[in-house]
């Protein structure tokens, strides 16, 4: 797999005033539709996967006040490319715990991972994680108002084989 840095882009950086997960899947996945980054049955692959395979992430054990994070990630089959869409919520929203699927957590930022290579899902996921809870500050992350602040401060912090 190349090198996470690699899979970030500043045009894929957005800012959302969402209420819900679906919410979200529906305009992230129409925006990645729109690019043909990802297939037209996406959206609905994701909001089902999210169903029966939740992605949110809980970042309580790393420190107080760090905001919470999911992953929303489908099979290869769906995606054109190979990228990390970040997306900064407005307001936080109710996602399913990755790790306790019946505990709902709320969300501030969501990272989509796009893979259309089956080896690499595993390996993108897990140096999403480890960024999180080692490399990157997720409340500084979270004080930053523009998309070019959000992708130079990932790009930051991923840079230079950091990650």
């Amino acid at each position: 797999m190349s090198d996470i840095a690699d899979l970030f882009r500043p045009h894929l950086v957005f800012f959302e005033n969402v209420e819900t997960s679906r919410e979200l899947f529906r305009k992230i996945g129409q925006k990645l539709i729109d690019q043909g980054l990802v297939k037209p049955a996406f959206t609905e692959a994701i909001i089902e996967r999210e169903k029966h395979y939740p992605t949110g992430l809980d970042m309580s054990a790393v420190g107080t006040d760090i905001p919470n994070v999911a992953i929303p990630h489908t099979e290869t089959d769906y995606c054109n490319t190979d990228r990390i869409v970040v997306v900064k919520l407005e307001n936080e929203i109710p996602f399913h715990n990755m790790i306790t699927p019946k505990k709902q957590l709320n969300v501030k930022f969501a990272f989509f991972i796009l893979n259309g290579k089956k080896s690499a899902q595993t390996n993108i996921l897990s140096s999403l994680m480890e960024s999180f809870t080692q490399n990157w500050d997720l409340k500084t992350l979270s004080q930053f108002n523009t998309e070019k602040d959000i992708f130079q401060y990932i790009q930051s912090k991923t840079e230079k084989g950091s990650v």
